[in-house]
């Protein structure tokens, strides 16, 4: 006797409750350089000459006599420039008329694809610019300049980074607090035994971001986790690549806190002319009437400057 089968019964729609995306759980680009917002979209960078600072040119004074003179020197040779990057996404009307309950957020799901695009953005720009070396006054390479950190046994993190440290503030006078690795380097950090020797007796015995900050009197360490692909639109699921932003290296940076001042030095400086107030970002929302759509648009102007080589230190490949 004939029986339906399970197909018959049933016809496949899509999930009302289910929808898959991707994303990148976290950027770091917008934390490495201090964020300076812009009034006009280039300008020159102002900076005092370093060495009147740390020249030691008081004199003896005797009485009746004028006190010696002196003063510095401010380079206004360096600039920014804000270029825009945009991207935008089309929804047809006829696109809206007939999706599914599922895509029903058809202007919130288009806001946050563009919007992380910028963000991304700005993430592979700081890493393809200034993760990398020739860019800061000093550079040191794994199994060179030090032991890799995936040798476990020949190798000491904190004690390089003390080392770098005390590099960076023979220079600027200041020692830099702040330290950027790729998510290698942290797989390799966290179950280092130099790192876990020192947490044994704590309540957890797991080594977690702020925690290895503090082994390393560090204000801040951030991981960068991100990664991209340059495959081109159109390749196959299956045959696109993935490439890790941050890689197997490292950054030790001084940046200043607070409002930007001349008489503070930091590593560099996120220029961002300010279209919209206090915004790195921003989206828009357009109609085109004759094309029937509606067009979500992010735009960001931003220029990204190392305003100060020395107050930084890159150490490349610093796990295997």
């Amino acid at each position: 006797m004939p029986q339906p089968v399970p197909s018959d019964l049933h016809v496949d729609t899509l999930l009302s409750n289910v929808l898959i995306g991707y994303q990148n759980a976290s950027y770091i680009a917008d934390d490495l350089f201090q964020v300076v917002p812009v009034m006009k979209q280039s300008d020159k960078i102002p900076a005092f000459n370093q060495s009147f600072w740390f020249r030691d040119d008081a004199h003896p004074r005797a009485p009746g006599n004028a006190s010696r003179g002196g003063g510095y020197t401010v380079d206004t040779s360096a600039s920014y420039f804000c270029n825009r990057w945009s991207r935008r996404f089309e929804i047809p009307d006829d696109l809206r008329r007939n999706a599914d309950p599922i895509f029903g957020n058809l202007d919130g799901d288009a806001t946050e694809f563009i919007g992380d695009k910028l963000l991304m953005r700005r993430e592979v720009a700081f890493a393809t610019d200034f993760f990398t070396t020739g860019v800061w006054t000093t550079d040191k390479v794994g199994a060179t300049d030090f032991t890799k950190w995936s040798d476990y046994g020949g190798s000491n993190p904190i004690v390089d980074v003390d080392s770098w440290k005390d590099t960076v503030e023979a220079l600027i006078g200041i020692e830099p607090m702040h330290i950027a690795i790729g998510k290698q380097v942290w797989v390799q950090v966290k179950n280092h035994p130099q790192f876990m020797a020192r947490i044994k007796y704590t309540q957890r015995a797991q080594l977690s971001v702020e925690l290895a900050a503090s082994l390393l009197e560090l204000t801040r360490l951030v991981v960068g986790r991100s990664i991209y692909t340059t495959t081109l639109e159109g390749t196959a699921e299956g045959s696109v690549t993935y490439t890790r932003i941050w890689g197997k290296h490292a950054l030790l940076l001084y940046r200043s806190e607070g409002v930007p001042s001349l008489m503070k030095p930091t590593a560099g400086m996120t220029f961002v002319w300010a279209v919209v107030p206090n915004a790195l970002q921003y989206v828009k929302r357009m109609r085109n009437e004759e094309r029937e759509i509606d067009i979500i648009e992010g735009n960001s102007y931003f220029d990204q400057k190392v305003t100060a080589a020395r107050a930084g230190l890159f150490a490349q490949n610093v796990v295997a």
